[in-house]
């Protein structure tokens, strides 16, 4: 199951490169949170938190209460997926490789994956459970268990609950999930490097290395002006792919008819 955090200002600026690339490989299986109803999404597949949360805003209480509502969305499909993973709606996340790298690992036991979000544990000495633990960054992706998700709706049964607790401990969304994975429900951190925020900007600063490796990476994080694959082809005008979203899509899906006749043309174009 794949939710997507957005914001219906991001509609047109973001979330529909993902509906045109990655997105309408798994349509079925991909849900969204976000403060108002978007075009062309199905009102089953869509959560809308204004009421709940009120105005938009990138707060911490903003951001709490948005991913309260993920929580909600997993409760209604706990029995239907084995898997439940979390995203930005500035990213692109290679579906193949997520499943082939979710299924080395059992669902039925307890697992919180993603890509560490600093180069060390959080140092926590307040009380209680003073002590370091671990937490994912949700701009990269988060994925968690069924049996993971199945134990953390025992401790967040309604939005408040989730909400309150990120203010309570002033932590943001992501470090308060971490907190009560780790100090509630004794389950650590799986790190995956292959997950990918838009704050690597690193990411795209090697060409080589991103060459080398993106065929095996799983997600990756957009944001203008310099952390996106710009080296990439322009497989399609700046203006209808100002993040070159779909052109990574055509390089990692050239079976799809629309790729493999722009990737034909580009190369036949490029030669001449």
């Amino acid at each position: 199951m794949y939710v997507i955090r957005t914001n219906s200002q991001f509609y047109q600026k973001r979330l529909i490169y993902q509906l045109q690339t990655w997105i309408s490989l798994v349509s079925n299986d991909v849900f969204f949170v976000s403060n108002r109803l978007l075009p062309n999404i199905s009102s089953n597949h869509i959560l809308s938190t204004e009421q709940t949360c009120g105005p938009d805003a990138h707060t911490m209480n903003g951001l709490c209460c948005k991913t309260a509502h993920d929580f909600l969305l997993y409760q209604r499909h706990l029995l239907r997926y084995q898997w439940f993973c979390h995203f930005d709606d500035d990213q692109y996340v290679n579906t193949n490789n997520l499943n082939e790298y979710l299924s080395t690992y059992d669902h039925t036991k307890e697992y919180y994956i993603g890509k560490n979000s600093w180069a060390g544990p959080l140092h926590r000495t307040k009380e209680p459970y003073p002590s370091p633990f671990w937490f994912a960054t949700l701009g990269a992706g988060v994925c968690l268990s069924q049996r993971t998700v199945t134990r953390l709706l025992g401790l967040i049964s309604n939005v408040s609950e989730f909400a309150d607790g990120c203010i309570r401990e002033n932590y943001h969304d992501d470090i308060y999930l971490g907190f009560l994975l780790n100090n509630y429900l004794n389950i650590t951190l799986t790190k995956c490097q292959r997950f990918h925020s838009h704050l690597e900007k690193d990411f795209y600063e090697n060409r080589a290395e991103f060459l080398r490796i993106f065929v095996r990476e799983i997600t990756f994080g957009f944001r203008l002006p310099d952390r996106y694959p710009y080296f990439l082809p322009d497989l399609y005008r700046k203006q209808i792919d100002p993040f070159r979203m779909r052109t990574l899509h055509c390089l990692l899906y050239p079976e799809i008819k629309q790729c493999r006749t722009k990737i034909n043309k580009y190369f036949f174009n490029a030669t001449n």
